[in-house]
């Protein structure tokens, strides 16, 4: 019997390349900006909020397209973005939903009087950006690495 390591292939994840870094950093800067001006800005601009949240969202999910090697479509429909991730992977039912209701804030969002906003808007932005945040980042770094 050999004392050699077999290494399990089918678990391992590729190649993290420059590529998918970039995409990821300008997803993160999004997520801070979110979370810094929901905590420290009064009166809440629950539209930018909200804006970066689903910008968030998306630049994840174009990081995890990149990441499985498919063209990144240029588009602000987080629902597009998953069918297409959702070709390779498994997109869980609560990612589709987080996705479904972030897309609003891609492109309404940049103008007035498109809609009511309330603090329960921004509360769900920011669960659902988190959501497929922690999803995306899980696919690209293992559970274990995805923690921040």
């Amino acid at each position: 019997m050999s004392d050699e390591k077999i290494e399990n292939t089918e678990n391992k994840l590729p190649e993290i390349s420059n590529e998918v870094l970039e995409w990821e950093r300008f997803a993160e800067m999004d997520y801070v900006t979110a979370n810094h001006l929901d905590k420290t800005l009064y009166p809440k601009p629950m539209e930018i909020i909200c804006y970066h949240c689903q910008q968030c969202a998306e630049k994840y999910l174009k990081t995890l397209t990149e990441y499985l090697g498919k063209e990144i479509e240029k588009t602000h429909d987080l629902g597009n973005l998953a069918t297409t991730i959702s070709e390779t992977l498994e997109v869980p039912q609560n990612v589709l939903v987080s996705c479904a209701k972030l897309t609003q804030y891609g492109v309404k969002i940049r103008y007035p009087q498109e809609f009511e906003m309330s603090e329960n808007h921004v509360k769900a932005a920011i669960a659902d950006m988190e959501n497929v945040r922690t999803w995306c980042k899980e696919q690209i770094h293992g559970e274990e690495n995805s923690e921040n």
